[in-house]
């Protein structure tokens, strides 16, 4: 992968970028996220993962609007386990402002049953994380 910064995948709902001086991916979401958008973003993520063997993310919410998933589809996808399958290492996951995305977040990251997965409030927390993350 390149040293430099550079935009992978971008629809309105998410861009995936990757961080080039920390060697990771980062993952923006935006906007009122549809069960279909989640999907198609997470797929890609876990595409990029494997293609790019990403060992670390920074899944960041902080612009999610809205998540209209309803319990059982916040239950009923779940594909964290296979990003750590295909290589991914530590997940840091920084909450959306609305209180259906933190359930959404928590609800995720107790399903994946991967120690190396942390929230965070604030997108500089998370980083500082994965930067001392080995």
């Amino acid at each position: 992968m390149p040293e430099f910064s550079a935009i992978l995948f971008e629809r309105p709902f998410v861009r995936l970028t990757h961080d080039g001086p920390n060697r990771w991916l980062h993952v923006v979401w935006q906007g009122a996220l549809s069960l279909e958008q989640v999907r198609e973003g997470s797929e890609q993520v876990l595409a990029l993962i494997r293609e790019h063997r990403y060992t670390k993310l920074l899944n960041d919410n902080t612009r999610v609007t809205a998540l209209n998933l309803t319990s059982e589809e916040q239950a009923g996808y779940q594909i964290m386990h296979l990003m750590f399958a295909a290589g991914l290492h530590y997940l840091a996951w920084v909450y959306a402002p609305v209180d259906e995305g933190r359930s959404y977040a928590d609800s995720s990251v107790a399903a994946a049953n991967w120690p190396l997965v942390l929230t965070f409030e604030e997108v500089e927390s998370a980083v500082d994380w994965l930067r001392h993350s080995l």
